[in-house]
């Protein structure tokens, strides 16, 4: 039967209690008991280091990743309320791409040769990549966020400018696509197609043209969302959205 010490000097969780709940899982025979700074942890043979490892795994690429995607978030100028929104996309995010197999393949072969494990040394100095990929989880959140409050801003002001002006036709078809191709037609004369990356065009032009009845079709599997958002509340009462894909 082999023995580890698992350590985290700087993470406020109940470690003992994590990899309880990742070691019952595994259904392999274990112990654990206090030590200093950490937790004791006893398995036996092959099959014990993999559960071990597994389990280690499970608590570095889950159960740690609120702690390091809080500590990033803190570093963006946003106010407290915003920070959190960006924590729980970026979290979201991380654990939906959780790659389990290397990390438990390096966690394997270190208990293999040690019998002590810092579990923020192992990611710093083990797992960069990692840090980083959740580095690009937060930057993604908060230019959303960003993104999402630049639309709000801009809706406002249109809504505005719209419910000053009367209808001036009766009704449009916008067709938005992934690649930012946006399709406009009234179903009789007029018909355009342009790519409008941002959006700010498309709302602009529909604005001017004050359709009492506006028909979208999001066919952009979701990458329109900030888009179709900003459509929605601009001409609310006067829009009917469509996803998904039309044949």
């Amino acid at each position: 039967m082999s023995s580890w010490i698992i350590q985290t000097m700087e993470y406020d969780v109940d470690l003992e209690a994590l990899l309880h709940a990742h070691l019952r899982e595994s259904g392999a025979p274990y112990t654990l008991s206090a030590a200093p700074g950490g937790v004791g942890v006893r398995m036996e043979g092959r099959q014990g280091l993999q559960a071990l490892s597994q389990a280690l795994g499970r608590v570095l690429l889950h159960d740690l990743v609120p702690f390091e995607a809080a500590a990033m978030a803190d570093e963006t100028p946003l106010v407290r309320e915003d920070r959190q929104k960006v924590l729980v996309r970026a979290v979201d995010a991380a654990r939906q791409q959780e790659d389990m197999s290397e990390t438990v393949q390096r966690l394997s072969d270190y208990l293999q040769a040690e019998g002590k494990l810092c579990l923020e040394g192992f990611l710093r100095f083990r797992m960069p990549e990692t840090l980083l990929f959740w580095r690009l989880c937060v930057e993604e959140a908060f230019s959303e966020l960003l993104l999402e409050k630049e639309y709000d801003q801009a809706a406002d002001v249109l809504r505005l400018l719209l419910d000053e002006r009367p209808p001036r036709c009766p009704s449009l078809r916008l067709c938005l696509h992934g690649d930012g191709l946006c399709s406009l037609s009234d179903g009789e004369e007029l018909r355009m197609e342009y790519v409008d990356e941002s959006g700010e065009g498309i709302l602009s032009l529909l604005v001017g043209m004050a359709p009492a009845r506006l028909i979208v079709y999001d066919l952009s599997g979701g990458t329109r969302r900030e888009l179709v958002r900003a459509l929605t509340e601009i001409f609310s009462g006067r829009v009917c959205l469509y996803t998904g894909e039309f044949t």
